[in-house]
């Protein structure tokens, strides 16, 4: 299946799969953030159950963008492999964004915010290399 703009056909264009990649990303990322913000800020939950469910939503909604714009979902494994190894790596990647808020939060005494965003920024290289690495 070949990835399509306007018309254009990218699939081979890794520059195009990047910038896509980094425009869902930072949409990924605004909604991650904000979805942190009024959990912990508004709705006054933990710091930690805040960050894991407002990465749970932007990670869904990462997955499904990156499958229509940047990843050629099923090419390498069947879709229940393919799920089960996002699913995986995001895990991961929750566990890292945890232990990174634990410590600047916790230890650190970092505004929740900031700690957030700084997380995000780390995990999001791991999310890159081991979705292109080992999935797609």
């Amino acid at each position: 299946m070949s990835k399509q703009f306007l018309g254009h056909d990218y699939s081979n264009n890794e520059q195009v799969k990047i910038f896509f990649y980094l425009l869902v990303g930072g949409t990924a990322a605004l909604i991650e953030w904000s979805c942190f913000y009024v959990l912990e800020s508004k709705l006054a939950l933990n710091y930690l159950v805040s960050a894991a469910l407002a990465f749970t939503v932007s990670t869904t909604y990462h997955y499904f963008l990156t499958n229509l714009l940047v990843f050629e979902s099923g090419a390498r494994y069947s879709r229940g492999k393919e799920i089960s190894l996002v699913f995986l790596v995001s895990v991961i990647g929750l566990l890292w964004n945890l232990l990174l808020m634990r410590i600047f939060v916790g230890a650190w005494q970092w505004n929740p915010m900031v700690a957030k965003v700084t997380a995000s920024c780390l995990v999001v290289v791991w999310n890159y290399i081991s979705r292109k690495k080992w999935i797609y």
